[in-house]
């Protein structure tokens, strides 16, 4: 069975990154928690795939979803979708977008 998704290096890192922030600032447990959303919103991301915004001012194809305090970017493929990256909602979204 296909989970829908699949995560690029980058947004693994940044989940990798979300979760030691978490971690040291609000400690274990709220780690795990917040960042073990983000696998139940990919599952849903791919279940409604055309209900997100478009990202076409950004890059063609690009999709987004905020979530608490994150921005998932995706792409829809044809068989999946591919996480591209979660950034912070104040990062400088364009100049992240621009290195992946």
């Amino acid at each position: 069975m296909t989970i829908g998704y699949k995560l690029s290096q980058e947004a693994d890192n940044d989940i990798a990154d979300i979760f030691d922030y978490t971690e040291f600032e609000y400690g274990l447990q709220k780690a795990i928690e917040y960042t073990t959303q983000f696998s139940a919103v990919f599952i849903r991301l791919y279940q409604e795939l055309e209900l997100r915004r478009s990202r076409d001012e950004i890059r063609a194809g690009l999709r987004s979803l905020i979530q608490n305090k994150h921005v998932i970017f995706y792409r829809i493929l044809n068989d999946h979708i591919r996480i591209v990256k979660v950034l912070h909602s104040h990062s400088d979204i364009p100049r992240f977008l621009d290195k992946s």
